[in-house]
């Protein structure tokens, strides 16, 4: 069923923003480079809105509520097994910096989005307020990168920041030459398993 909200709804307002003519050309002021919302629309409030900063200021809250409940549950979950702490404290060792790196990514999943999206937040309330600060060109640079980026940073920190993902990918693109097993011109070469063997085997005949 998610698959059906997740493409179905945003289908569904996109049809329809169409259907009624709502989109147009804004100027960049509150989308960057593309088309969105006609800003001469007499609803164009309410059509940003259902078009995506009612989604936006949602998840600034949902993300971290959800954090925070994921938080809890996992610290419920470790109460419950407290009792069995002797038994797993070797296995609890060896997973603690897992462990660790995989609370501190929760906690950037949040963050990350959050400052990735709210330089677009911040263009929506400027162009309601009718300032010309939406035309601020470092705002104009932090909305174009932060609408687009999140896949990037996500990219970054679950692949780029993961050691034996990190590690297999330099060792694939670092083809490092094996070193060589021959022996250097002149080097006495080491007898062969095979003949080592056999001069132990056979006994020397002492000459007459």
């Amino acid at each position: 069923m998610s698959p059906c909200y997740s493409w179905g709804v945003p289908l569904a307002i996109t049809v329809a923003a169409v259907s009624l003519k709502k989109i147009g050309y804004d100027a960049s002021d509150v989308s960057v480079g593309w088309c969105w919302i006609n800003l001469e629309a007499e609803d164009r409030v309410l059509w940003m809105l259902l078009t995506g900063k009612l989604w936006e200021m949602l998840a600034y809250i949902l993300l971290p509520l959800l954090y925070l409940l994921v938080r809890k549950h996992i610290n419920r979950a470790h109460q419950a097994l407290s009792e069995y702490r002797p038994i797993c404290e070797g296995r609890q060792l060896q997973r603690g910096s897992s462990t660790s790196t995989a609370d501190k990514k929760l906690v950037l999943i949040p963050l990350i989005f959050i400052c990735l999206r709210v330089w677009s937040t911040v263009r929506f309330v400027l162009t309601l307020c009718g300032s010309p600060a939406v035309q601020t060109p470092v705002l104009v640079v932090l909305h174009g990168i932060g609408n687009t980026f999140q896949g990037g940073a996500n990219c970054i920190m679950f692949v780029l920041c993961t050691r034996a993902v990190r590690t297999r990918l330099f060792s694939l693109c670092c083809c490092c030459p094996r070193p060589s097993t021959q022996s250097p011109p002149g080097a006495p070469t080491p007898p062969k398993i095979g003949e080592s063997q056999e001069s132990r085997r056979t006994p020397e005949v002492p000459s007459t």
